[in-house]
């Protein structure tokens, strides 16, 4: 998930690029500037002021695209709770409560109101655990914000500021959080909540605080001292994700001693914010572990890289061994991209007939799904491209779109209808094809398909597996000697709440599924079960395994290619 508003203008452009309508913007707005007059001068045991607390619980909610009264609730959510924030009373004055109904309209006014009431073991929090379907819309809106907020608490850190009893218990509700969230379908957001769990045990107070913010869950400043007080703390306190780094320029006020007591306290937390940045692109920061297998499929050490960015929808990664290189296409660009050492970045190939999947035949040769052409083609040693296969029974093909190489010299392919007019379409049937290992015999072996979509053999190649990327489910089809294939069972169903859908494959030398889908490439044994999703920052679309020792896995995502170190290397390519 993104890094997360801390202001009020980080807010406002993320969810104009989300996509909300300007009517939303306004409310959300709106929202704010109530938030403004109602939590001025409030700040938190870290020394956060809650109002940015507020925008970044907003910011969660906006994330998951949930809609504009949501995202408003979330920047008011305990407005109920700690009454009018200056008057010292629990609870919320009726004009002010039909203030924010006025305001921001009934439905977020009932958010509101519902929030206080709503703890993990109310009726509605032990339903959401049992019966999600016993909740109203209201209550499932609530629980998010909820969430959202457990989650903002956690990366400020603020929870290090409190007791341990009651630390245990907020960690512990913070699972629930997690468990709930997960059922709902916000998978992403459950793995963030797990994640950030994790990391709490080896995290430490950014700043030991002043006396009047200890065990308080706020503190209220006089109207003349506020501003030095918030401007003092803004510059200190941490943010959201990435943009979590802190400043010491706010400890004059808090230690009003002397520059050697300084001077320590900047090289301790020098030290600290090394170890958090460390912790914070960790391994478990990019893991979603269903399983306790899945965390032992890589090193300590590893983490997920951004190697190459800048492009516009990226597919199709295949390690050139000889070359020490990544190939990969850029589909709306119409090239074909080298990634070599250094990460430096040229044009293979351009135009590349917008080509998608890439992989290389016995020889080493380049074999790629030209999509615009709607074509399977060759590159030669000299660099002249040969047609494969263009046509099907004397008719045009769809789109050819993922392909792999059996160790015989077959070519087996998808050939989706993605892009093409009803006008255009010769092909009845959206199928998976095999070329047989010389080139002469176009076979139709899978038809009952949707959206054909990426293809992997088993380490034996006794078993295919193809995805259906528009059912949500990959199939696994046996062998036949000829080639042929038998089956076609559903292995696995990708079918959750999370936007995306079973895409490209590879598999490793153990006989695990890599498959990119929602949220991520997700991992299947051989069995079909999910032991975790390795999470990314854009939708993938592809995967392929490179570097000498074939344990890296590349994946393409959107306008990137990132990268993650694994212990059992991938099926290695000519």
């Amino acid at each position: 998930m993104q890094p997360y508003a801390q202001t009020n203008a980080q807010l406002y452009n993320q969810v104009r690029g989300a996509g909300y309508s300007v009517a939303d913007l306004s409310l959300i707005r709106d929202a704010y500037e109530l938030a403004i007059v109602l939590f001025t001068g409030r700040f938190q045991p870290s020394g956060k002021s809650f109002i940015a607390h507020a925008v970044g619980t907003a910011s969660i909610l906006a994330s998951l695209k949930l809609p504009a009264p949501v995202v408003a609730a979330g920047l008011l959510h305990n407005v109920f709770e700690n009454g009018d924030f200056g008057d010292g009373r629990r609870g919320i004055t009726r004009g002010r409560h039909d203030k924010i109904a006025g305001t921001l309209g009934s439905e977020v006014a009932e958010y509101l109101a519902r929030f206080p009431s709503l703890f993990w073991n109310s009726r509605t929090g032990r339903l959401a655990r049992n019966d999600l379907n016993g909740l109203t819309t209201v209550d499932r809106h609530v629980l998010l914000i909820l969430i959202s907020e457990h989650l903002e608490h956690l990366l400020d850190l603020d929870i290090l500021f409190y007791d341990e009893s009651v630390r245990r218990t907020y960690l512990s509700n913070s699972a629930i959080g997690a468990e709930v969230a997960d059922k709902m379908g916000f998978t992403a957001l459950a793995a963030e909540l797990k994640n950030t769990i994790r990391e709490m045990k080896f995290s430490e107070r950014p700043v030991e605080p002043a006396r009047a913010l200890k065990n308080s869950s706020f503190v209220l400043t006089s109207e003349s001292y506020r501003k030095r007080f918030s401007i003092a703390l803004s510059q200190r306190i941490s943010v959201s994700h990435n943009l979590r780094q802190r400043s010491l320029n706010g400890l004059n006020l808090l230690y009003a001693k002397s520059p050697d007591l300084l001077k320590s306290i900047y090289q301790a937390q020098k030290k600290r914010m090394t170890a958090w940045k460390t912790m914070r692109q960790s391994l478990s920061s990019c893991l979603d572990t269903k399983s306790e297998a899945f965390i032992g499929l890589f090193p300590e050490s590893a983490v997920l890289e951004r190697v190459a960015t800048g492009f516009q929808f990226t597919e199709g990664p295949v390690w050139i061994e000889e070359g020490k290189s990544l190939l990969f296409s850029d589909i709306p660009a119409n090239r074909i991209v080298r990634l070599k050492s250094g990460r430096r970045i040229e044009t293979f190939r351009e135009p590349s007939g917008n080509s998608n999947g890439l992989t290389r035949d016995k020889k080493g040769r380049l074999i790629a799904c030209e999509h615009g052409n709607r074509r399977v083609t060759r590159t030669e040693e000299d660099g002249s491209i040969e047609i494969l296969a263009d046509r099907f029974e004397g008719k045009k093909l769809n789109r050819p779109n993922d392909l792999v190489v059996k160790s015989d010299g077959a070519i087996y392919f998808s050939d989706p209808a993605y892009g093409i007019t009803p006008e255009q379409r010769e092909q009845t049937i959206e199928g998976v094809y095999r070329l047989s290992p010389d080139g002469k015999e176009l076979t139709l072996i899978a038809g009952d398909f949707s959206r054909p979509n990426g293809l992997a053999f088993s380490p034996d190649e006794k078993k295919l597996y193809i995805d259906d990327s528009e059912r949500r489910h990959v199939r696994v089809f046996d062998v036949r000697n000829d080639g042929s294939l038998a089956g076609g069972s559903i292995f696995h169903n990708m079918n959750v709440s999370t936007p995306g859908a079973p895409d490209g494959m590879k598999v490793d030398v153990e006989g695990r599924i890599f498959c990119t889908g929602a949220g991520g490439v997700w991992v299947l044994d051989a069995a079909g079960k999910h032991l975790g999703t390795i999470l990314t920052p854009e939708k993938p679309s592809n995967c392929g395994w490179g570097d000498d020792d074939w344990r890296s896995l590349y994946i393409t995502a959107v306008t990137s290619v990132y990268k993650i170190r694994v212990n059992a290397p991938g099926i290695k390519l000519p």
